[in-house]
């Protein structure tokens, strides 16, 4: 993708009204995790566990118990195992073990905390079911119902859509994850007396809101290291030169070292976008946006306008660090992407890799292309390639509406409200930085996990 400087106005004038006024991320009962969130199974292997258990004053770091095969697990393979196995987050599981018993920070927990941990089997006013007791089978069963809410919610009282009465307040879930959360525990907070939905959603991001998210970029103090965070590592960006050519220095996080070891080590980010890196066997690769894809043939070099004189020999080992792509091949177009606006309609799209992609308005025009040319076709010309999603503005920019003072961060197409103000300021982020979008720029961003800086 084509990288330029944000040139966006920036609210400078107004930055302390902001920095006075920025909400607090709103608790919603329609919308309390996203479908995407629910089911990511693969979140957390059985090491991720029990670091994150480690760092509880709970007992379930130490907690052993059996499967259903009778065999010896752990606490933490009780988790990932049954989340596999139902293709739900361990994430859940572990928020849910801490909304229903407390087992994630309570030091000394009865008996039944283990054997009820989940509260599955366990109806209001009614006692707990011993067909479900056990906490290898606590887990198992809730794993599996949530699922089977998130997949089957036409067959339940809660559905996205439909407006039910919950704790004396219309709801009407927003999407499937929202609603199985009401399926299985049907309250918010029981006008404050009981561990609801609402105490879900605090634990939720208490202990997975996220850090630092995907598109930021982070300085050591005292150190002239840069990184990139994405797909949550932080990746070395290994030269000035390739730090102009694709980051803003006006985004940089200064950050501790503590804070840097939070996140695993992602490969560096060596070569600017597009370069060309020929392997032993004398192979071409040009490498877009970290992702490395094969010139069937020398010939093409010239067929898209470049020499050997810029191709950057590399090992084997490097080119690995890289995930693989189509080839480049002579009907492969705009290889390196491509600007196109439909005469008829005046709608502009980004070509790459055979996939249009829509730019929505001046606003994501100018904060990906600034200043890049482009070329007017006929709709036939257009129609020759496969939809793909609308441009979203660039990973790592702060937006916000004039109607509301909330903050969003950008990744990954997604906007993370930032928890308030007090969290802002805790990681380090510039009210300078904050730009106004409006509401159609802010409305094709899917609303993603709320960032409270893990504090």
């Amino acid at each position: 993708m084509v990288t330029v400087k944000t040139s966006f106005t920036l609210l400078a004038l107004t930055a302390l009204v902001i920095a006075s006024s920025v909400q607090a991320a709103e608790f919603d009962p329609n919308y309390l995790i996203s479908d995407a969130e629910i089911t990511n199974y693969n979140s957390m292997d059985t090491n991720d566990i029990q670091r994150f258990l480690d760092k509880r004053e709970g007992t379930l770091k130490n907690y052993v118990t059996v499967d259903n095969d009778g065999q010896t697990v752990t606490a933490a393979e009780t988790f990932y195992k049954t989340a596999l196995n139902a293709l739900i987050n361990p994430k859940y599981l572990l928020v849910l073990v801490q909304k229903e018993m407390s087992l994630l920070d309570d030091v000394s927990p009865q008996s039944s905390q283990y054997d009820f941990a989940t509260g599955y089997g366990c109806p209001d006013g009614g006692s707990c079911s011993s067909r479900w007791q056990g906490f290898f089978k606590q887990v198992n069963s809730a794993a599996l119902q949530t699922r089977d809410y998130v997949d089957n919610y036409h067959q339940y009282y809660y559905q996205p859509g439909v407006t039910r009465i919950i704790d004396d307040t219309p709801v009407t879930p927003k999407n499937p994850a929202t609603a199985g959360l009401y399926s299985y525990t049907p309250h918010i907070d029981c006008g404050g007396n009981c561990g609801g939905n609402k105490l879900f959603w605090n634990l939720w991001n208490k202990y997975f809101g996220k850090k630092w998210p995907d598109g930021s970029l982070l300085q050591a103090e005292n150190s002239a290291t840069r990184y990139y965070i994405e797909n949550g590592a932080k990746r070395e960006i290994a030269s000035k030169a390739v730090f102009l050519s694709r980051f803003d220095a006006k985004k940089i996080i200064t950050v501790t070292e503590d804070d840097l070891n939070y996140y695993d080590d992602g490969p560096p980010i060596q070569y600017l976008n597009f370069s060309l890196l020929r392997n032993p066997a004398q192979e071409i690769y040009m490498i877009i946006d970290d992702i490395k894809r094969k010139i069937e043939s020398a010939d093409l070099l010239k067929q898209i306008g470049l020499t050997e004189d810029e191709i950057i020999g590399v090992s084997d080992e490097e080119l690995a660090l890289y995930k693989t792509g189509p080839n480049i091949t002579k009907y492969t177009i705009y290889p390196t992407g491509k600007l196109l606006q439909n005469k008829k309609n005046g709608e502009i799209y980004y070509i790459l890799a055979g996939k249009k992609k829509l730019v929505l308005n001046k606003e994501i025009m100018n904060a990906n292309f600034y200043g890049t040319p482009v070329e007017k076709v006929e709709p036939a010309d257009l129609d020759m390639y496969s939809p793909g999603n609308p441009m979203t503005l660039p990973d790592g920019e702060l937006i916000k509406i004039n109607s509301s003072n909330t903050v969003y961060a950008v990744a990954n197409g997604y906007k993370l409200p930032i928890f308030n103000a007090k969290i802002f300021l805790a990681m380090n982020y510039k009210w300078t930085n904050i730009i106004t979008v409006s509401q159609e720029t802010l409305a094709i961003h899917q609303l993603g996990q709320t960032i409270t800086g893990d504090w």
